[in-house]
């Protein structure tokens, strides 16, 4: 009886340890994620070509390490593909390409309403954007079809929104663009998501100017 005892006091007092280490973990996710936010709105939209490009070069290297560290998480693999997207952007590499690509659907498989949808409008805007030549995946059909799925998760979601419309004026759809665009505009800024929200909705304003310019040329 005494040994019994024993054992279970020593498996409470184990357990209680272990339980403000599961949440200081959690808590540590949670911070690290705002803070590689903060980081990409702020070096995804620099003006600056070679700083934009050495800070989302470093932010990738850190949000790697936050996949790598919390492999099961699918805000962790989101994020390692927004970012390995936006650095896309500025490297032109289609192994960065395929980085995001495989991170933004690892995230899907775990849970695809991550981020409120925000996997799905990457995804669509990923595969709308990469190339289907020379080893490519692009695939325009399979982009727009992501880009709905993140709409009908989250119909007044601003980069789903702000992805389509980018994609509606490349084909030079000028008056569905507009339309998607005013939506986005209007959308709500999401609560502890300052930074990122306002970053992208000056993307959406610029975007705008530049579609009432050629509906304007068209007149």
């Amino acid at each position: 009886m005494r040994n019994y005892l024993g054992l279970s006091l020593m498996m409470t007092i184990a357990a209680m340890s272990l339980a403000p280490a599961r949440t200081a973990r959690a808590e540590s996710l949670d911070d690290s994620l705002l803070t590689i936010e903060d980081r990409w709105a702020v070096a995804a939209h620099e003006t600056n070509d070679k700083r934009k490009r050495q800070n989302l070069r470093e932010l990738l290297d850190d949000v790697r390490g936050l996949h790598k560290l919390y492999p099961e998480k699918p805000e962790a693999a989101a994020w390692h593909g927004i970012v390995a997207r936006s650095y896309m952007d500025v490297s032109a590499s289609m192994r960065i390409a395929k980085e995001a690509r495989d991170a933004l659907l690892v995230a899907e498989s775990i849970d695809p309403l991550v981020l409120d949808g925000q996997v799905y409008a990457h995804l669509g805007a990923l595969y709308s954007e990469v190339s289907s030549a020379f080893g490519g995946f692009g695939s325009k059909t399979r982009g727009i079809g992501y880009l709905w799925k993140a709409i009908t998760v989250d119909p007044q979601g601003i980069d789903a929104n702000y992805f389509y419309a980018e994609l509606l004026f490349k084909e030079k759809d000028y008056v569905a663009a507009r339309n998607v665009l005013l939506r986005a505009n209007d959308a709500p800024e999401r609560p502890g998501h300052p930074k990122a929200d306002r970053a992208r909705k000056l993307e959406v304003v610029n975007l705008l100017a530049a579609v009432e310019r050629k509906l304007e040329d068209q007149s």
